[in-house]
């Protein structure tokens, strides 16, 4: 017979093996399925802010392109042209993306996001496994990983959680590779590829750093071979850039020809000194945003990075009562992200940044609270591995239940300054209430694994425990109004925004641009109305952001990451200007811009569109060069009498190798792509040719077949001289970068397959 303490233990080691790694998926799954059943049949997907504005419109471009069997290097509908691809967080050349240019996108799109959270929970849960030799405590750490107020917030960015949900897998692939060599090797590569070209670079490197101290407590304990290590943890970063240069490539050389450098003030959007209380009391001191979200005031990044206050209090009692080195490296992460995040309020990030300037080629602090949000799983795994642990002592035992009683006094002094210290946008019944269920989750989620660990039935402990996964799970699912709302798909239906503007059904090579202006830019960033359909539809018929990529309209401006610095000086100037209602209209005819805003004091009709008349087309001929430096060059551009139908301004270096001067030319002929513009030319003297197409290294210019230079016009955009005559002009985007990495990382992926395949090595378990 088994006394009381050999039964309980038995007991704790059969609801431990019960949650097998197929179990906790259908437990995952079914948990995801329900509460976004909705978006996995169909009937809605998501809108709200990046996802609908920047994600939908890039992935639906991507998809067009894919069944016109080309890839998107070049994007002519933005910013005057610019470089898709390579900006990394478009994630193109992420091998899942495949799953929705195959399939319907307004039904795809969101299921993509969804199972990202998927793959983010059973990461999560193999690497507690390993950690904590625990399953239980491991399908904690799976659900609190896969589903927070962070990864729910997530889904409106394909590179963020796509990067974010990897992570646990190269933290376990690494790991494994570096003391078992082998094929671990090639498989922990192919796992950082796939992080890598999901397109976070803030997320990778947290990754590797944190890998990194994982390695070198490694290497100094010796217990594997430390020349093994060395080999071994340096060849797989190899492998991973070798597998994504064709990513990387790109991004590099646009980078490098960019509006960021190590001086780019990268320090907005930082976690508020309030910040922290939001782990314990999420709408403290937040303002309320369109469909009532609370976001933390000037921190606009995430609305919430609210773990679950059951995790907060499982991950102290982690980092207070286990002694292993694993989870000091923890302890030490989730409070350095935690101190980062906070930016210059917290301390460090200045000093770090002052040390290491390359830091301002990042954006936003807050994006450090992904690690501290990846260390507090597994802090509560260990907790929940010692606290279920049969040998634990009753001392241990007791220090759960008092760090929720000190959490209780916490929560109460939060909702006391909540009170007492009110701020104009401060929604005070709603903190008192959020604040006394998160109280009440707390007591029941420490009431509910003190049950798991002192029963003696399996029955009812099978029922406390997953009830304890529940309450988790249902903590974060109630601790702030919808973080992802969704609206009918057929909001992104192709042509609405043709049919309603009247414009020609199908895209036309070489449209005038649109021009939203800072007025009306500024409205319907304010704009939120009740109803998602209108509230998406009026972004959508307002071309904000990259919405004009739905319809193929061409636009001034754009959305994206990383811009090409001189062109981003032109559209800087003209929205500069026309925010102080100065008017440069020999600009606007330069570029195009066929469609402007409304000028309407009043605001009513500041959304309107109306057509301006005397726009150019992208290709003109014939203009008199002016050499002038870029100062110079940007204060003619600056002046309202620039006419750029008479003068082109060239940089001086240009001087010695352009002989045209003013002089009759037309453009016969121009057939135009994204990657390729065809014209003829026929000029009765040696001309120049200008095109109002940004200014990038990749484009190629040839006349009658013969290379030639293509010169920096107008400060950001093209010209190509030609002679006196009629000659064909072809203009290429050839991404020798892309190229090159392309056949790197194809080679690489070869070879991995084929060690993969012929090593006879077989895994260990």
């Amino acid at each position: 017979m088994l006394n009381q303490t050999d039964q309980s233990a038995a007991n704790r080691t059969g609801i431990d093996d019960w949650f097998t790694p197929g179990k906790f998926a259908a437990l995952f799954g079914l948990l995801l399925f329900f509460t976004f059943f909705d978006v996995f049949i169909g009937r809605s997907t998501f809108f709200y802010r990046d996802f609908g504005v920047f994600t939908y419109p890039i992935a639906q471009h991507y998809r067009d392109a894919f069944w016109h069997g080309e890839m998107p290097l070049w994007d002519n509908l933005n910013c005057s042209g610019i470089p898709l691809l390579a900006q990394w967080n478009t994630a193109m050349l992420y091998p899942p993306s495949l799953f929705y240019l195959l399939f319907p996108l307004q039904w795809s799109l969101g299921v993509f996001s969804l199972a990202h959270l998927f793959l983010a929970g059973m990461g999560m849960y193999f690497l507690a496994r390993r950690w904590t030799g625990s399953q239980l405590a491991a399908a904690v750490a799976g659900l609190a990983f896969g589903y927070s107020g962070l990864t729910w917030y997530m889904v409106m960015w394909i590179s963020n959680l796509a990067a974010y949900a990897w992570m646990p897998w190269v933290m376990l692939a690494v790991e494994l590779a570096w003391r078992q060599g082998g094929r671990r090797v090639i498989l922990a590569s192919l796992a950082g590829a796939a992080q890598m070209l999901a397109g976070a670079p803030e997320i990778i490197l947290l990754t590797w750093c944190v890998l990194g101290l994982l390695w070198a407590m490694e290497f100094f304990r010796a217990e594997i071979p430390r020349a093994k290590l060395i080999w071994r943890f340096a060849i797989i970063p190899a492998i991973v850039a070798a597998l994504s240069l064709a990513q990387l490539l790109p991004f590099l050389e646009l980078l490098r020809h960019s509006d960021r450098d190590a001086s780019f003030d990268g320090t907005g959007w930082a976690m508020p000194l309030t910040g922290p209380a939001n782990f314990l009391v999420p709408p403290f001191h937040c303002q309320t945003t369109g469909h009532g979200i609370y976001v933390q005031i000037d921190q606009y990044w995430i609305s919430s990075h609210y773990a679950g206050i059951g995790i907060v209090a499982l991950a102290l009692a982690g980092a207070l009562s286990v002694r292993n080195r694993r989870v000091w490296l923890l302890t030490g992460a989730a409070a350095f992200g935690l101190l980062m995040a906070l930016g210059v309020h917290g301390g460090i990030y200045s000093a770090i940044k002052a040390v290491f300037p390359q830091i301002g080629f990042m954006r936003y602090p807050i994006k450090f609270v992904t690690l501290t949000m990846f260390a507090l799983p597994l802090l509560a795994a260990f907790a929940v591995s010692r606290q279920t642990a049969p040998s634990d002592s009753p001392r241990a035992q007791k220090l759960l239940p008092g760090i929720a009683l000190c959490l209780l006094v916490l929560i109460s002094l939060i909702v006391w300054l909540a009170w007492k210290h009110q701020l104009p946008s401060d929604d005070w019944p709603a903190t008192w209430q959020n604040a006394l269920k998160r109280a009440l989750f707390l007591i029941a989620i420490v009431a509910a694994i003190i049950g798991v660990c002192r029963v003696k039935e399996f029955k009812l402990q099978w029922l406390l425990s997953v009830a304890f996964l529940y309450l988790l799970w249902t903590d974060v699912q109630t601790h702030a109004p919808n973080l992802s709302p969704t609206v009918d798909p057929s909001v992104f239906a192709p042509g609405l925004v043709r049919a309603e503007l009247k414009l020609n059904p199908t895209a036309v090579a070489g449209e005038p641009r649109f021009m939203g202006t800072a007025a009306a830019l500024n409205k319907i960033r304010f704009t939120n109305l009740s109803k998602p359909e209108s509230d998406y539809l009026c972004r959508r018929l307002a071309l904000y952001d990259d919405c004009n990529l739905l319809d193929s309209i061409p636009k001034v401006d754009g959305f994206v990451s990383i811009y090409l610095r001189e062109t981003a000086d032109v559209i800087g100037l003209l929205y500069a200007c026309d925010a102080r209602n100065i008017d440069l209209p020999g600009l606007k005819d330069f570029l195009g811009i066929g469609f402007i805003n409304v000028a309407d004091p009043t605001g009513e009709k500041a959304l309107d569109w109306i057509n301006r008349t005397t726009a150019l087309p992208l290709i003109t001929a014939g203009q008199k060069p002016v050499f002038a430096d870029a100062t110079n060059t940007m204060a003619a551009l600056a002046n309202p009498a620039f006419d750029p139908r008479q003068v082109v301004y060239l940089p001086p270096e240009a001087k010695a190798s352009v002989s045209a001067d003013k002089a009759e030319a037309k453009i016969i002929s121009q057939p135009i792509a994204a990657h390729k513009i065809s014209f003829t030319v026929d000029a009765q003297a040696p001309a120049l040719v200008v095109l109002a197409q940004s200014f990038y290294k990749p484009w190629r210019a040839y006349v009658d077949g013969q290379r030639t230079t293509v010169l920096r016009a107008n400060h950001a955009f093209q010209a190509v001289a030609v002679p006196a005559g009629k000659h064909e002009v072809i203009l290429k985007y050839e991404d020798s970068s892309f190229r090159a990495g392309a056949i790197i990382s194809l080679f690489t992926l070869a070879g991995c397959v084929v060690v993969l395949l012929r090593r006879g090595k077989t895994l260990p378990a």
